[in-house]
């Protein structure tokens, strides 16, 4: 029986896959870095929980989602996992525990890198060995829980930051290499002129190999000319 396309395309994808996980991990760990271990426990931002929770839940969130609920493999610790599984809008009790001495409310250090470590292995095994593109599978058709994955991580990355803005200078550090631009001239602004045409957004399923349910189906419009504001090149 001749694999389907979707099947050697996604061969010769999981190398880039793997890739871009290992990747994903290395940044979420820079950004990490550039906080104080006194900021461990700190909850930056009242209705999210304190940023121990987020050490876990990326690599936590992916297990759950691709490795246990996907592939139907064997938990590493199911409190943990457990604990780690949702991340925006925590309930009300999970505000209150918060609230108290997240040090002792919370897995200590050591407890949450070992989980991460153990995770992060399997995770890396799975997207380099298992059957990831199970048609019919509500979360392994055209591979979807992959993609999503690889999304949500980086989406986090971008929100960690903005939480991070929130904590004081002290329990921050500067990024190894980095210089403020503190000299030259500032970039040139004007009025640019977009013509009238037709746009289209979101994407039709099948088009490209992922995307979220809210950006289907294409949607397309015709646009009357109009100016934008923009930054332009010297």
């Amino acid at each position: 029986m001749r694999p389907s396309s979707t099947e050697t395309s996604l061969d010769a994808l999981r190398a880039g896959l793997v890739q871009r996980y290992q990747r994903n991990r290395t940044r979420t760990r820079e950004i990490f870095s550039l906080l104080s271990d006194a900021a461990f426990y700190e909850q930056p931002i009242s209705l999210r929980h304190p940023i121990v929770f987020y050490v876990g839940h990326l690599p936590g969130f992916t297990f759950n989602t691709l490795v246990k609920k996907g592939l139907g493999g064997a938990s590493v610790d199911a409190r943990l996992e457990a604990l780690f599984a949702r991340g925006i809008d925590p309930d009300e009790s999970s505000r209150a525990n918060a609230r108290g001495t997240a040090a002792q409310l919370w897995p200590s250090r050591a407890e949450v890198a070992a989980f991460v470590d153990e995770v992060d292995h399997r995770i890396v095994d799975a997207l380099t060995h298992a059957d990831l593109h199970q048609p019919g599978h509500p979360l392994l058709d055209r591979a979807e829980a992959v993609f999503a994955i690889l999304e949500h991580e980086e989406m986090h990355q971008e929100t960690l930051l903005y939480m991070f803005h929130r904590l004081p200078y002290e329990q921050k550090s500067v990024p190894a290499g980095y210089r403020p631009q503190t000299q030259g001239a500032m970039p040139a602004t004007e009025w640019v002129r977009i013509p009238a045409g037709r746009a289209t957004l979101g994407v039709d399923r099948g088009v490209l190999p992922f995307v979220w349910d809210n950006e289907c189906p294409a949607t397309s419009a015709s646009v009357a000319a109009f100016s934008r504001f923009a930054v332009v090149d010297g």
